[in-house]
């Protein structure tokens, strides 16, 4: 678990208590565009530090650039944790 969360970081985590969520990008985005691109790093990054579970991502078939969409992805036990831990 990390020693500090990203404001960022914890608003994903926010989103995520909720439950299983899906990202993808906004429309007519392209799948490299620097927002996705952040979005999808910091979702691995997460996942990664054991937050959070994700599928592999989904390809974007022909199209260069990042994957088409992601998830579902849900909050781990540590993640709750760590969002509690926040909310303390």
């Amino acid at each position: 678990m990390p020693k500090a969360i990203d404001p960022e970081d914890l608003e994903l985590l926010k989103t995520l208590a909720d439950g299983p969520t899906h990202f993808r990008p906004v429309q007519d985005e392209p799948s490299d565009s620097p927002r996705w691109v952040g979005q999808v790093e910091r979702l691995r990054r997460l996942e990664r530090e054991g937050l959070i579970r994700m599928p592999e991502p989904e390809k974007p078939g022909h199209q260069p650039g990042y994957p088409a969409g992601v998830g579902p992805c849900r909050l781990t036990t540590e993640g709750r944790k760590a969002l509690e831990k926040v909310k303390a």
